[in-house]
């Protein structure tokens, strides 16, 4: 089962998404999604409408033990998720072969509207409208199928044929340390139910462990005892007269079936998580320690593999039960390739190292190219991970509230990573390398547009020689340059020559001032400019203007209005700011079409440096 299209109008911080879900051109299969944006975007609003119509299939044929109460909802349907200054919200969710998932909230009841509330669009939207009763219904909600005959007998068909699984961000498990001897970490034989309208497998995993761990068991304890094959090997032996003759022994020639496969599956996994090629296989415990062991050769190198580390602990259990909730549909199992169906995924990176999000959750997710992973991040790391595992178009990244594809380079937290990065020791071990090796006086700036912007204006300017002289680097905003001053560890005799710390207009917390070689200066800020933020002051308004009638998203206005302030009225001046996904583009089109008189302003920056490195005129 995929979903395949998802309109939400005025819902939160969602004023209009509408995406349809991309699929692979050789082989249609379904292109990992990654949500993005900060928080309070909507990432989980956006999931859990998807949640939702899949918990609504799951109640219409495993009445008797759905997740949801009959009569009950998943997800709260209330006017005040509507957008603020709106008067309805309503989300449409296509998934395939026809399923729709529609859902219509109004403001007040439908008879105190005069006509449709403003912004109606139609289609979808009317029929809900139509089937809302006049006097105190204020919701439509319901799924359908275009082929009704067909309604019941195809949504069993998504779920004996689907893996259909959704991870919330409050997902937990118990630690390994917590108790290494509580008995729940044992594995046991599973306890199914075979009844009709009675649902083995559950949408929300909260805390697979337990679950895996006694499937993973059964797997194994399947494969030993009903697919070993054994070859009869002729041995020479005496019978007791001494006579030779041929009696067959029975050999161990390996497993073949289902659980050899899926065992096999596992493996493979488990290689990817735990970063070895080496041969590897499972051990059972005895049956008073029905623990399951990791082993390579003879030697357990997991003695348990449920007590791992948080980060490996939440990789298998996402993954195990992908292969453990299709083992247990109606779908025989032949290869991990055929695995099909939908998985949600509300912060994938949580409790993730570094490692895992950048090179192991890509190469699981990867293994899995039938499956269609809708999921929430904040890492950039998992994002650079996926564009080196997939390549550029092999998955897609929308950012809320929006719902804008966009590339991985446009991700606005890498900024925030490098900024927060800054702070670590490896950023001290960097700066440090860049100021002892230079063979120049070095030129820290907050970022790397800003270094663009000083080569093009050098070269329009006829300020090439200032350059020459210096080395630029940048250091991915204002907090990066204070903390190059408050490392305090360049003596004269460590630092080969000048260090000049260059900050932009908006930061007035200090002066002008030097310590050692190092000096510390600011970019002096125009006043008179609507932007106030940014190298990007020193262009003239006219000159950012004619950069948003080439794209309008390049700088973000909020117009002049008033406000009432401890009770008396301001009047708040025009304001602008450069769009913190646009800032590489607009430095990129300012650079490209920029003349000497564009870049005029500039002048001041080339007399800073040379002021700073004493070799003014």
């Amino acid at each position: 089962m995929y979903a395949e299209r998802i309109q939400i109008r005025n819902y939160g911080p969602i004023d209009h998404v509408d995406i349809t879900f991309p699929f692979t051109d050789r082989d249609e299969n379904p292109k990992p999604i990654l949500l993005v944006g900060e928080n309070g975007s909507g990432k989980s609003i956006f999931l859990s409408h998807i949640v939702d119509a899949l918990m609504m299939a799951q109640g219409v044929i495993y009445p008797e033990n759905s997740e949801v109460e009959q009569g009950k909802v998943y997800k709260f349907m209330s006017p005040s998720y509507i957008r603020y200054g709106k008067e309805y919200y309503w989300v449409q969710t296509d998934f395939e072969r026809g399923l729709k998932f529609e859902e219509l909230q109004l403001y007040r009841n439908k008879k105190e509207f005069p006509a449709k509330p403003d912004g109606w669009v139609g289609g979808g939207m009317d029929g809900l409208w139509d089937s809302m009763s006049e006097d105190a219904s204020v919701i439509g909600r319901n799924l359908t199928n275009r082929r009704r005959s067909s309604y019941r007998r195809y949504v069993r068909e998504i779920f004996d044929g689907n893996i259909i699984l959704y991870f919330p961000h409050n997902r937990f498990e118990e630690p390994a340390w917590l108790n290494e001897f509580n008995l729940r970490s044992k594995a046991h034989h599973m306890d199914l139910r075979h009844i009709e309208g009675y649902a083995n497998r559950k949408i929300i995993c909260h805390s697979p462990l337990h679950d895996n761990k006694n499937w993973l068991f059964e797997v194994l304890f399947d494969q030993l005892a009903f697919e070993t094959r054994t070859l009869q090997v002729p041995m020479d032996v005496k019978d007791e007269m001494g006579n030779p003759k041929k009696v067959p022994l029975p050999v161990v020639g390996g497993h073949k079936g289902v659980a050899t496969d899926i065992y096999k599956a596992v493996l493979d996994m488990v290689r990817i998580v735990f970063r070895v090629g080496e041969e590897l296989r499972f051990r059972i415990g005895q049956r008073q320690n029905r623990f399951v062991s990791l082993m390579r050769g003879n030697r357990a190198i997991v003695p348990n593999i449920f007590q791992l580390s948080s980060g490996q602990t939440a990789l298998l259990n996402l993954f195990l039960s992908i292969l453990r909730d299709f083992d247990l549909s109606r779908t025989p199992f032949t290869r991990v390739e055929n695995v099909r169906g939908i998985v949600v995924v509300d912060e994938i990176d949580l409790h993730l190292h570094a490692i895992h999000q950048h090179e192991v959750l890509p190469e699981l997710i990867q293994m899995f190219p039938r499956v269609q992973f809708i999921v929430t991040t904040h890492s950039p790391l998992f994002v650079l991970g996926m564009e080196n595992t997939f390549g550029e178009d092999g998955f897609a990244l929308y950012r809320l509230p929006e719902g804008r594809p966009i590339s991985p380079e446009e991700f606005s937290e890498f900024g925030s990573a490098y900024r927060y990065f800054t702070e670590t020791n490896r950023f001290e071990n960097d700066v440090n390398d860049a100021i002892k090796n230079a063979r120049k006086p070095v030129v820290f700036v907050e970022g790397k547009t800003d270094i663009k912007y000083l080569q093009t204006a050098a070269g329009l300017l006829g300020k090439t020689s200032v350059l020459e002289m210096v080395e630029l680097k940048d250091t991915g905003g204002s907090g990066g340059l204070t903390n190059i001053w408050k490392l305090n560890k360049f003596p004269d005799t460590v630092t080969p020559s000048k260090v000049v710390l260059l900050y932009d207009c908006d930061n007035r917390n200090f002066d002008a001032c030097d310590k050692g070689k190092m000096s510390r200066r600011r970019i002096p800020m125009r006043e008179d400019h609507p932007l106030k933020e940014g190298i990007e002051n020193l262009f003239e308004k006219a000159t950012l203007e004619r950069a948003r009638q080439n794209k309008l998203a390049y700088i973000d206005i909020t117009a002049s209005h008033s406000m009432t302030k401890r009770g008396q009225e301001e009047n708040i001046p025009e304001k602008w700011s450069v769009n913190e996904d646009e800032k590489t583009n607009l430095c990129d089109w300012l650079c490209e079409h920029g003349t000497p008189a564009n870049f005029k302003h500039f002048d001041v920056v080339f007399d800073i440096i040379e002021k700073a490195l004493g070799r003014d005129k």
